[in-house]
């Protein structure tokens, strides 16, 4: 039987097995550039290991690494993800992938996952959607029952040049407005702020940036509460990844984000940056208003439900 025609054999995955990984990552996703380190940050650091299980399937023939594929399941909201996936170019439209997702989907049926979102992992995605370029991915996704709902951008900024925020900075001490750096001793005010606002999911990606040294996130303050707040490398931080960051709905209009977000990127260019990617990007009139900045790439976001017909079984 000729290689080719052989099935696959599939098996789990573990941090020893990185160098393979990445070796068949990096061959198949051409338009991305990472390292091992960031590709094992992807696939082996799961935020929230209470609440979440990361598991990477890997895809071999004849013992030759082939394809691989990363599952997420969260069982207390019936949610999972497809997370980072590839097959070697010589050897797709051969049913590596669709192997690989069969035994990705009986995770997310033993977790009982209802609905699975394609690459948009909380507080630890590669990248907010699937880029359409890779499009045999594209093909892939849609043939098993996979829907395209919405898109999303990624832009990159400029950091020739520091952003200087002295002046701003006076104008808002004068209407009671403190921007500083985060401490260790700010995490009974971010959980009040996190819960009042912008939920679970960004308080984690603002405790992510607090790991730094020096942390990662910045904040603004009116009378001892936070009103605002800027984060940056809580993850991908090879790419200088900004973000989140947001306001409390009666502070918007002072002129805070603006401020926050050029102490975050003057962060990112003194620690060697001459660019940074904002991804993710909902506002792309604000950032191009204060920064250099430029749309960089699009991305598809795909979801489907567990339950499709189209996503094979055992």
């Amino acid at each position: 039987m000729s290689t080719e025609a052989e099935t696959p054999r599939i098996r789990v995955a573990d941090e020893n097995d990185l160098p393979v990984l990445h070796a068949v990552a990096a061959r198949a996703l051409c338009f991305d550039s990472f390292t091992e380190e960031l590709l094992g940050e992807k696939l082996f650091r799961c935020p929230r290991p209470d609440r979440e299980t990361f598991r990477v399937y890997l895809a071999e023939r004849n013992g030759t690494p082939v394809g691989m594929m990363q599952s997420v399941s969260r069982p207390d909201d019936a949610k999972g993800w497809l997370g980072v996936f590839a097959v070697d170019a010589a050897h797709r439209r051969q049913g590596i992938a669709t192997v690989l997702l069969r035994r990705v989907a009986d995770d997310w049926r033993r977790a009982r996952i209802r609905d699975v979102e394609v690459l948009a992992i909380p507080g630890n995605y590669f990248t907010p959607g699937l880029d359409p370029r890779y499009t045999e991915a594209l093909c892939f996704l849609e043939h098993h029952g996979f829907e395209r709902f919405k898109d999303c951008v990624n832009l990159l900024a400029d950091l020739s040049d520091p952003f200087d925020t002295a002046g701003e900075e006076a104008r808002l001490g004068k209407l009671g407005i403190v921007v500083r750096r985060a401490d260790r001793g700010d995490g009974d005010l971010l959980d009040a702020f996190f819960t009042d606002h912008f939920g679970v999911d960004w308080r984690l990606e603002a405790e992510l940036a607090m790991a730094n040294d020096p942390p990662g996130l910045h904040l603004a303050l009116k009378g001892g509460n936070i009103i605002a707040f800027s984060a940056h490398s809580g993850q991908n931080r090879e790419w200088g990844f900004f973000g989140p960051m947001g306001t409390a709905p009666d502070a918007r209009g002072t002129g805070i984000g603006r401020v926050l977000l050029w102490h975050c990127l003057n962060d990112l260019r003194d620690a060697g940056h001459r660019t940074s990617v904002i991804p993710w990007v909902g506002p792309i009139g604000f950032y191009s208003r204060y920064i250099p900045c430029r749309v960089e790439r699009v991305f598809w976001r795909y979801r489907t439900a567990v339950s499709d017909p189209s996503m094979p079984a055992t």
